[in-house]
């Protein structure tokens, strides 16, 4: 702050003046969101809009907007979001928007999503809206895996239906009861088992004939 003579001009000298700082206007930060940390165990549902990171052991459904699993987290319970990263394991159904499952990470029970990238393991029913990208390092065993678009690099054991394409990389492995619409094979993929065209299912028709109720003559004594 400078400072000035009562009644006189500013003296010619420098005045060393304090430097007055404006606070910088931040916005405001966003949500952490919740974490349970690796010796943590939690019993109970979880939900909200907001996303929650596990490293410890979760015992109950989760209904958030993204949730991120680490290496030493488990979740024994569903799991429905927008967005969901395995790296651990869950015993559960998964239902979200994006899913991605990382090298050690591992699934049990159903997979509902609209795309998949599996570097891990899934051990049930999937059904990708999209599309399902399995790398090297993916496995699959089902009794039925669905998509519209199914790339494989890795294996697969089980039923699958690809209503547009199968796409089996150099490194990809498929046994089982297939349906697909196209295929693509490179050199070195395996593909074993049965396969059939994929047709669209057909849609059943309302009835709207009711059918007449019988009119049954009886004697009642």
């Amino acid at each position: 702050m400078a400072f000035f003579a009562k009644g006189k001009e500013r003296d010619s000298q420098t005045i060393e003046t304090e430097e007055v700082v404006t606070p910088k206007q931040t916005s405001t930060p966003e949500p952490s969101g919740t974490t349970i940390s690796k010796n943590i165990k939690f019993e109970g549902n979880i939900s909200g809009t907001d996303a929650i990171h596990i490293e410890g052991i979760l015992l109950g459904d989760i209904t958030v907007n993204t949730v991120v699993i680490g290496k030493n987290g488990t979740v024994t319970g569903s799991i429905t979001a927008q967005k969901v990263i395995i790296s651990g394991q869950v015993n559960g159904a998964v239902t979200c928007n994006d899913l991605n499952i990382m090298q050690t990470g591992y699934v049990t029970h159903t997979v509902h999503a609209n795309t998949v990238i599996l570097s891990g393991e899934i051990m049930g029913n999937i059904l990708a809206e999209n599309s399902i990208n399995i790398t090297h390092t993916g496995k699959i065993k089902t009794n039925s895996l669905h998509s519209k678009r199914i790339t494989v690099n890795g294996k697969i054991e089980g039923k699958v239906t690809a209503s547009e394409l199968l796409e089996v990389g150099s490194n990809g492995f498929v046994n089982g009861e297939i349906s697909v619409k196209n295929i693509k094979t490179d050199e070195g993929g395996r593909v074993i088992g049965s396969m059939a065209m994929y047709s669209e299912p057909q849609t059943q028709k309302p009835n709207n004939h009711k059918k007449e109720p019988k009119v049954i003559d009886t004697v009642i004594a």
